[in-house]
């Protein structure tokens, strides 16, 4: 009896940390709901609620199934933000971050990079895309320096996560087509 009574004591002090904490909400922001009739105005940690007031347990994500695709099948992220479908969040918390100047300043050209193989189309890197929701100090000089050609980038780097594989393979669309970035022609040698 007394085995058994002990046993039932060193279960509930192990549950009762656990259970403390069921009360309360995660202190997270909610993700935008897929649906364009539910009301999006939670607080974070708040549970979401049907027209009845009863908690909604559908999953609160947003498909991907209705964002535009480009000519390889991948989401086309910047399309859908000049769209209007997608409106992506200066911060995680939703507050405006403070920019350094050189963040403020925008540059939408799009830089050249030449091959290192001769049978591969250069690259097109397009500024506009990427500064639609990056700002520049992402990118410089942390991951490349300012100067077009000045960082030697590698396709070998690029598949161990550095350069463009920073973000590409991980939150942005995977370098698997090798022709949505090598799409410049090369110009003939005479």
């Amino acid at each position: 009896m007394f085995v058994v009574r002990a046993l039932a004591i060193a279960v509930i002090l192990l549950l009762l940390p656990a259970m403390s904490n069921c009360g309360e909400p995660p202190d997270f922001d909610a993700a935008p709901a897929d649906r364009p009739n539910l009301e999006h105005k939670r607080k974070p940690g708040e549970f979401k609620r049907n027209k009845y007031g009863v908690i909604d347990p559908s999953p609160d994500v947003i498909s991907l199934q209705h964002l535009p695709k480009d000519s390889y099948g991948f989401v086309d992220w910047a399309k859908a933000i000049s769209d209007g479908l997608i409106s992506p969040q200066e911060s995680i918390n939703g507050a405006s971050p403070r920019l350094k100047p050189e963040d403020r300043e925008r540059f939408d050209g799009d830089i050249v990079l030449k091959s290192k193989k001769a049978f591969m189309p250069d690259v097109l890197f397009p500024h506009a895309a990427h500064t639609e929701w990056l700002k520049c100090s992402t990118c410089h000089p942390k991951i490349f320096r300012k100067k077009a050609g000045a960082t030697p980038v590698s396709m070998n780097g690029i598949w161990k996560g550095r350069f463009c594989g920073v973000c590409h393979d991980k939150v942005a669309f995977p370098t698997r087509n090798c022709f949505k970035c090598h799409s410049v022609k090369r110009e003939s040698k005479r």
